[in-house]
């Protein structure tokens, strides 16, 4: 089998390669399975099959994490542990099993020797996203099932998108995934683009070093995909700045500046001049949430970073946080030690989201002689 890892820039087109080997994989008769996180991710992958020509649907498979681990892993062997069949999954956005910081009784993982449904299940018997790839692990050992050898039987490749998303017990699926001598696992993604788990508070790995130590261990061969088909150089090097140090290969942009484009690299924007600019060049808006920057309320083409994770626009304006503030002025670790670094990877995702200018809303007398001015 091949176990590679693919590490993209933002901007890659990571989608179209995933598609277009996925074409040729279907055209040879080969089933390919595509997991990744989100829905729009889904819908994405689809959409571009479809462009691309492909013709063989029933062999091109696209599934969320949660769906492929609750059809394809647990309900298969769940009889070994919960005889009622599990009607779906339950999205937890926190522990379900906390309530004002303080455990909930009952909901330990087991009652005696048996499995308590209650540490898994709803109580309309929905798997918590929380605990899904955890109850898939205790299904495999009790059922003493080759489940690398099922999922092998079923597909010739299997992509792993958006893979820096994924995070502790989903690791140890995974880990058992690739004990198949014939499934090919190809994972992909932006470790820099860490911004979501599968799970609230993981266990290791956690953090995207971890991360990628965990693929390294498992035998994944590492290949860079560094050619940035989104963002002009000047965006790309800045972008380069925000995890610089932690061994990312340095990004090469591919993008030509049009003539008719004049507005390209970073800049400053005083408050007061917030509708000038939005006015003269039509930004797409990021904050951190709808609680942030509530003067830009007023303004439609408003996002914020989570939401914008995806997206390709022409220009950027971002209301920064205090960290960020930190970063612009050249603060040693101005994002704290976060093990998850979330913050850091919002302002990267942030930046990244633009094709040829990025902005920062800023006030303080350090930009004073930086700051954008209109043009009449």
């Amino acid at each position: 089998m091949t176990k590679k890892l693919f590490i993209a820039c933002a901007g890659a087109g990571k989608t179209t390669q995933i598609v277009e080997e996925s074409i040729a994989l279907t055209e040879a008769g080969t089933k390919v399975l595509i997991i990744t996180y989100t829905r729009s991710n889904q819908n994405e992958l689809l959409k571009k099959f479809e462009e691309l020509g492909g013709r063989h649907n029933e062999l091109f498979v696209v599934k969320g994490w949660y769906s492929f681990i609750l059809e394809d892993v647990i309900r298969p062997y769940q009889q070994c542990i919960f005889s009622k069949r599990i009607d779906g999954i339950y999205l937890n956005s926190n522990n379900p099993h906390m309530r004002e910081g303080r455990n909930i009784l009952g909901r330990g993982e087991k009652v005696g020797a048996l499995y308590n449904p209650k540490h898994y299940l709803t109580s309309k018997n929905q798997a918590h996203t929380e605990f899904i790839a955890k109850l898939a692990c205790r299904i495999i050992k009790t059922s003493k099932v080759d489940i690398s050898e099922r999922i092998g039987a079923i597909y010739g490749r299997i992509y792993l998108d958006e893979t820096q998303d994924f995070a502790g017990w989903d690791f140890d699926l995974i880990k058992l995934l690739t004990k198949s001598k014939e499934l090919e696992i190809h994972a992909l993604g932006d470790f820099r683009q860490t911004i979501y788990h599968t799970s609230s508070k993981p266990k290791k790995p956690a953090s995207s070093a971890e991360k990628r130590v965990e693929y390294v261990k498992m035998g994944f061969e590492i290949e860079e995909m560094n050619n940035c088909r989104r963002s002009v150089a000047s965006v790309c090097a800045f972008a380069d700045t925000v995890h610089a140090g932690e061994g990312y290969t340095a990004t090469v942009s591919k993008v030509e500046t049009p003539k008719n484009v004049s507005h390209t690299g970073i800049h400053y924007v005083a408050p007061k001049n917030i509708d000038l600019y939005i006015k003269q060049h039509n930004p797409l808006i990021l904050r951190h949430s709808a609680n942030s920057g509530k003067m830009l309320d007023k303004y439609d083409n408003l996002m914020t970073f989570g939401e914008s994770k995806g997206k390709t626009t022409e220009h950027v304006l971002i209301h920064p946080t205090e960290p960020f503030i930190k970063f612009l002025k050249g603060h040693a670790k101005p994002f704290g030690a976060s093990a998850t670094a979330t913050s850091q990877n919002k302002l990267y995702v942030a930046i990244t989201r633009a094709r040829y200018s990025v902005a920062f809303i800023v006030e303080e007398d350090h930009f004073k002689g930086m700051l954008w001015q209109p043009t009449n």
